[in-house]
């Protein structure tokens, strides 16, 4: 799903939640003025919270690269969580090695 998709995504639902709650609260309590606090701290706390979601979901992964080297020795790439490593046009003297972990044991 797109970043905009996402967001838009985001914005419907809480406009439906903060509608329906509107409506529930209006009918349970017949005080519209109630009603209309609960619609708008439905959008305000909901709304935040998926409109964050979906900016912190925007943020790229992790990525290591190492391009157009020469190297004497040894290249290490080590990335904790998740990500991408490569190596391109690199004339490695010693050896290459790369490791990545999940991150989810906290190693």
């Amino acid at each position: 799903m797109s970043p905009s998709a996402r967001r838009a995504w985001a914005a419907a639902a809480t406009f439906l939640l903060a509608a329906a709650v509107s409506v529930v609260t209006g009918v349970l309590t017949q005080t519209w003025s109630a009603a209309w606090w609960a619609a708008l701290a439905v959008l305000v706390v909901v709304g935040g919270g998926l409109q964050a979601w979906a900016a912190l979901s925007d943020r790229p992964a992790r990525s290591q690269r190492v391009s157009g080297a020469v190297v004497g020795g040894s290249v290490e790439q080590r990335l904790r969580g998740g990500g991408d490593q490569s190596v391109t046009d690199t004339r490695i003297r010693g050896g290459l090695a790369q490791h990545q972990d999940d991150g989810a044991d906290g190693s």
